[in-house]
């Protein structure tokens, strides 16, 4: 679905991780049960631990569980300890996504990743599967976790050598949405991650495009790329 038929080319096509280039569900998860069971916290059912899927870990504990922000410290790093020797590469590119990548670099965009995962833990991830290759700048959270999606797509950008203008972000929540808006940069939405499931829950955040599939993303830009008439 083509929501804005005057979107200009952009030189750089700047991706979110979780939920857009990864599917991470079932690592994220399990170690969140783990953190709870470690921390005596009541379970959460699944749809719950799917919204720590993308956000800091810390401000989910916090949300989710009331905690202060000695407890939240203590439990994040349960988590990250959990997560990072166990869990971190129960993940799968989503079908399409090394094909995108592949083309895109072939046809001259410049492709960076700007995620709110620690960037250790991104590197280690993208580096695994293959992404970080297609990569000109991948750049994550700080360990304490105090940039916003807007810092680090900022960062992003920088490292890129582009204007706020010269670049779209994709990604699959509001998190992504907003992040881009901040920054006054140009957001895709994603349908396939752990966001928004339809276009209509995309209007409120003004994306240029909303894809059900990374091969839309790719199509997109395509149409993006002929002159016009």
């Amino acid at each position: 679905m083509i929501t804005d038929k005057s979107t200009p080319r952009y030189r750089g096509i700047i991706f979110d991780l979780d939920g857009t280039l990864m599917n991470t569900e079932e690592g994220v998860l399990s170690s969140v049960r783990y953190t709870a069971k470690q921390m005596g916290y009541p379970p959460l059912t699944d749809d719950v631990m799917r919204t720590f899927i993308g956000p800091p870990v810390k401000h989910s504990l916090i949300r989710c569980y009331g905690l202060n922000e000695e407890e939240a410290t203590a439990a994040t790093e349960v988590f990250r300890d959990h997560y990072k020797e166990h869990d971190l590469l129960k993940a799968v590119p989503y079908d399409g996504i090394l094909a995108l990548l592949e083309k895109l670099k072939r046809e001259g965009y410049l492709v960076g990743v700007a995620t709110l995962k620690r960037t250790d833990y991104a590197l280690t991830l993208l580096e695994h599967y293959g992404i970080a290759g297609y990569c000109d700048s991948i750049c994550g959270s700080d360990p304490a976790n105090k940039l916003k999606k807007c810092d680090v797509l900022r960062l992003c950008l920088e490292a890129l050598g582009l204007s706020s203008e010269e670049g779209v972000l994709i990604g699959d929540t509001s998190l992504d949405g907003d992040g881009a808006a901040q920054a006054g940069t140009a957001f895709i939405g994603v349908t396939y991650g752990f966001g928004p499931s339809t276009a209509g829950e995309w209007e409120e955040f003004h994306p240029v495009f909303v894809a059900e599939t990374p091969q839309a993303i790719g199509a997109y830009l395509d149409v993006l790329r002929r002159p016009a008439l």
